[in-house]
């Protein structure tokens, strides 16, 4: 009887140490995290952006309203995501905290590709048929006239207006072209107009390509016929619309 009342006094002691050790423990961490809040060793210093080549870092940065001094666990990275994503050029946003007072920003850009005239100003256009932006001049920009959509209803940040959305997938097509083959290079405008007339320009030469069924092989047809022609400097137009084989014709 002795005995195992011993064991129990004994067992609670050490339920008591135990709880004693636990609520020190939850003592000793609360310290700390007030300790984490509080120190200047977790305030932001630094703020670096990667990926980004359209947009400058400083527009990035400022857009995100990430306060230096800020505490980094105060950080609201879901805030900071949707700030910077109010900018059309940027496609995806990542923020990661880097301790103890750095944040890094990584962001994926919408590339331009084409551009459509209003009135005095171009309207810039993703592969996806999204204007990045309406700008004064598109100096050094290697862009791809845009013809045949309505540029009056254009807003910065939304589609562009069609009237067949077919003509997003021929835009979204003839970029994929473009940017993975060479030889389209010297692809100046294309016109989208009518889906089933759709014309592209290499150089002055008018290709004529109906659909926008098998857009690669009509433009390497096309193509090869004004290179192995040597035609990149003439006027005229190849015809690769229709089955068989192509049509050109050269102005004299």
């Amino acid at each position: 009887m002795e005995n195992s009342k011993n064991e129990l006094i004994e067992k609670r002691r050490k339920k008591i140490r135990r709880k004693k050790i636990i609520v020190g423990m939850v003592f000793l961490i609360a310290i700390l995290i007030t300790l984490s809040i509080k120190l200047p060793y977790f305030k932001v210093k630094n703020i670096e952006v990667y990926n980004n080549n359209r947009v400058v870092s400083d527009k990035i940065i400022k857009d995100s309203e990430i306060n230096k001094g800020s505490n980094i666990f105060y950080i609201n990275t879901s805030k900071i995501k949707n700030n910077i994503l109010e900018n059309p050029y940027i496609l995806s946003v990542e923020v990661k905290r880097k301790l103890p007072d750095s944040i890094d920003i990584y962001v994926q850009e919408r590339n331009a590709v084409f551009y459509a005239e209003k009135g005095k100003k171009y309207v810039i256009i993703d592969k996806n048929g999204i204007c990045l932006e309406i700008a004064d001049n598109i100096n050094n920009m290697n862009l791809i006239k845009l013809i045949g959509i309505d540029t009056s209803k254009v807003t910065v940040g939304n589609t562009i207006p069609v009237s067949d959305k077919r003509q997003l997938n021929t835009i979204s097509t003839v970029t994929d072209i473009v940017s993975s083959n060479s030889i389209c290079k010297n692809i100046k405008a294309l016109d989208i107009q009518d889906e089933v007339n759709i014309v592209a320009y290499y150089n002055n030469i008018k290709i004529k390509l109906g659909s926008n069924d098998n857009m690669l092989n009509k433009l390497n047809k096309a193509i090869n016929i004004i290179n192995g022609e040597n035609l990149t400097a003439a006027n005229g137009y190849v015809d690769v619309s229709y089955n068989g084989n192509p049509v050109y014709s050269i102005d004299k």
